[in-house]
């Protein structure tokens, strides 16, 4: 009897061919071969998707690291503005400080400038006088200004005792302003009246010269006073 031999595997494309050798059986692939075609997809998925996650985490890091040094430098410069701030608070402290005590030495500049040392002027006013033959009749003041009246017996000793005036280092100034002769009596000489304006030194800007002068004179308060003077504006 025939018996037809159906092979039902024939008829699919991707089947596994079976061919029966004298020991065993040896597994072809079909003609088709589909299950090889997804292979290599699944790799260049995997490769582009490893190569993604690569550059995302090298771009992460790298910007984690500029990040890092931006604020790095940020915490720099703010320290730098802060120890700039406190200089500055510094200086402005010591401007301050500065403007007071020179406003203070310009306020003892002017009370010494309003003192005169009198008794010296007037001291070393009457060591000046020539002789007996210039006398002072009166003296009257009007800030750094004197006028002085008096006599003499000529016309030549009011002017020399202007000339020693004018050689005084209290004095900066000396002018005769009047001189007019007196005629003599039974009783008394012809002379002379004269009047002059004296300007004197002042304190606020006094020279070593003058120092010592008033010290030789006895003015050893103005002294100290004058050196201190100094010493501030010095310092």
């Amino acid at each position: 009897m025939y018996t037809p031999d159906i092979n039902f595997l024939k008829e699919r494309p991707d089947a596994i061919t079976t061919v029966r050798t004298g020991g065993g059986a040896v597994v072809a692939p079909g003609a088709g071969g589909g299950s090889q075609n997804w292979i290599p997809a699944i790799g260049l998925g995997a490769v582009a998707a490893a190569v993604a996650i690569g550059a995302f985490l090298y771009f992460q890091d790298s910007f984690t690291r500029q990040l890092q040094t931006l604020q790095a430098e940020q915490t720099r410069l703010n320290n730098e503005l802060s120890t700039a701030n406190a200089e500055l608070a510094r200086l402005q402290a010591l401007d301050q400080e500065l403007q007071t005590i020179r406003a203070q030495t310009q306020g003892f500049r002017s009370f010494l400038g309003s003192v005169q040392p009198w008794s010296a002027i007037l001291e070393d006013f009457r060591r000046r006088v020539p002789g007996q033959g210039v006398w002072i009749t009166g003296i009257s003041a009007s800030g750094d200004t004197l006028s002085v009246q008096g006599g003499a017996l000529d016309f030549p000793l009011v002017n020399d005792f202007l000339l020693t005036l004018l050689d005084s280092n209290f004095v900066t100034g000396a002018v005769i302003n009047t001189a007019s002769k007196v005629d003599g009596t039974q009783t008394t000489e012809p002379s002379v009246n004269y009047g002059l304006t004296v300007t004197v030194r002042t304190l606020g800007d006094p020279d070593p010269e003058f120092t010592r002068e008033l010290e030789l004179r006895g003015a050893t308060g103005l002294v100290e006073k004058i050196r201190i003077l100094r010493q501030v504006e010095t310092n």
